[in-house]
C-alpha cells in the first residue's frame, strides 16, 4: 500500500472512530437525582399535598426522557416545630430513592399539621446536600428544588455557606417562592440563593391546579381492573407486608385526591419501570426472575392464607396469578393507552398561561431543560 492511500485509509479510520465516540457519547444518559426540600411551617400549608398528589405525573413525564437513565426523588422537610429544634427544624421526610411507591407512602403518612415554626434555610439546604446520598457521577443532574417563603437568613447555618457547599459538589438549587404578601421583604433572600448557580426565583402559588384532566371514561372499570390487579400481588419476606400496605393506601390516597392522580398512578404502575420490578417483596415478580424457584422463602411472611401451602400447590397459584396479572395489564394498558402523556400534554399545552405558578408544571419543566441541557453540555 503507497504511502498516500495509507494516510487515507488513517484519516478514515480516524474520522470513524471519532463519530463512534460522539455516537456512544450522545447514548450516553445522566442519572438524575431530584430534592425536593420544602417549607413546611404553617405559611405554606397545602404544599405538601402539591408534592404527593402529583409525584406520579412528574415522574411519568421525566421517565420519558431519553437523556435520564436513572431518576431518583428525595424529600426534606423544615419549618416545623415537630421536627425538632436540635435539627434546626429539619427532617429528611425520604431518602434518594427511585421507588415511587415509598416515597408518596411516606409522605401520605404526613399528617397536614398546621404548624407555625421557623424557617431554617441555611440548615435546610445544609441538611440536602450532606444527609443524602447523591449520585457521584461526573454527568449526574443533581437539583434541589427549595420550595418556601420567610427570610432565608434565619438559624445557626448561613445560607451563603450552605449554597457555596451544594455548588462544590455540583448540586444546583432551584427556589421556588410561595407567594406570599411579605414578598418584598423576603424576595432578595431568595434571590441570592438562585443566584449562586445563575438562576431565577420562581413563584408559585400552593394549592393552585389546573383543571381535572382524565383520559378514562369509564371510572368504575378502571377501578375495578385496579383492584384486581392488586390481588395479584402475594407478599413475602421481612418487609413485604409493609410494601404491599403501601401500594393498597396509595392507591385509596391518589384515588382520593382525583381521578386523575389515580390514573397517573395507574399508568406509572402498568409501565415496564414498575412491572416485574418488585421481586424484592412479590412472589409473582419473584418466580419470573427466578423461573419458579422458591427456594429459602419463609411461609410465616406470607399472607395468611398461604401459610400452610406446600411448595408445589404454591407454585401452582402463583402461575395462576402472573397469567391473570398479563391479561388485567393488558386491559388496563387499553384504557391507559402508551400515548396517554402525549394526550396530558396536549392539554397543559393550552393551559400555557394558567401553568407557570403551578408546582408540579414549574419543576417538570425546569427539569426537562437542565436534564437535556447538561447532558448536551456534558457530551
Amino acid at each position: 500500500m503507497n504511502l498516500k492511500r495509507l494516510k487515507s485509509v488513517v484519516i478514515a479510520t480516524t474520522i470513524a472512530v471519532t463519530l463512534n465516540n460522539h455516537a456512544i457519547a450522545a447514548e450516553k444518559s445522566a442519572p438524575v437525582d431530584v430534592v425536593f426540600t420544602l417549607d413546611m411551617s404553617g405559611s405554606t400549608n397545602g404544599l405538601i399535598d402539591d408534592v404527593r398528589d402529583k409525584i406520579w405525573d412528574m415522574n411519568n413525564e421525566l421517565s420519558r426522557l431519553s437523556n435520564a437513565s436513572t431518576i431518583r426523588y428525595a424529600v426534606v422537610g423544615y419549618g416545623r416545630p415537630s421536627f425538632n429544634s436540635k435539627n434546626q427544624y429539619v427532617k429528611v421526610l425520604c431518602p434518594l430513592t427511585t421507588d415511587i411507591d415509598f416515597l408518596a407512602g411516606e409522605l401520605y403518612k404526613l399528617k397536614p399539621n398546621i404548624e407555625k415554626g421557623d424557617q431554617f434555610v441555611g440548615a435546610a439546604i445544609r441538611a440536602s446536600v450532606e444527609t443524602l446520598n447523591w449520585s457521584s457521577e461526573k454527568n449526574a443532574v443533581k437539583e434541589i428544588f427549595l420550595t418556601g417563603n420567610g427570610s432565608t437568613f434565619l438559624g445557626a447555618f448561613s445560607v451563603q455557606v450552605s449554597c457555596e457547599l451544594a455548588k462544590s459538589k455540583g448540586i444546583s438549587i432551584q427556589p421556588l417562592y410561595c407567594s406570599s404578601s411579605l414578598r418584598a421583604r423576603d424576595i432578595g433572600g431568595w434571590s441570592l440563593v438562585g443566584g449562586f448557580y445563575n438562576n431565577t426565583v420562581t413563584d408559585i402559588k400552593i394549592n393552585k391546579r389546573l383543571p381535572s384532566y382524565t383520559t378514562v371514561q369509564d371510572k368504575n372499570r378502571l377501578l375495578d381492573l385496579a383492584s384486581e390487579l392488586s390481588k395479584t400481588y402475594i407478599y413475602y419476606g421481612k418487609n413485604g407486608l409493609t410494601k404491599f400496605k403501601t401500594m393498597i393506601s396509595n392507591e385509596k390516597n391518589a384515588m382520593n385526591s382525583g381521578q386523575s392522580t389515580f390514573e397517573a398512578l395507574m399508568y406509572h404502575k402498568i409501565s415496564d419501570e414498575y412491572q416485574g420490578q418488585q421481586a424484592d417483596w412479590d412472589l409473582v415478580d419473584l418466580i419470573k426472575s427466578r423461573n419458579g424457584n422458591l427456594k429459602n422463602i419463609n411461609p410465616t411472611t406470607l399472607p395468611d392464607s398461604l401459610k400452610t401451602t406446600n411448595p408445589e400447590q404454591l407454585l401452582t397459584k402463583l402461575m395462576e396469578l402472573k397469567e391473570k396479572r398479563n391479561y388485567l395489564i393488558s386491559q388496563l394498558r387499553q384504557l391507559l393507552p402508551y400515548n396517554r402523556q402525549n394526550q396530558v400534554n396536549a392539554f397543559y399545552a393550552t393551559k400555557e398561561d394558567e401553568s407557570k405558578m403551578i408546582f408540579d408544571r414549574v419543576v417538570t419543566t425546569a427539569l426537562k431543560a437542565k436534564i437535556n441541557g447538561d447532558v448536551l453540555a456534558a457530551n
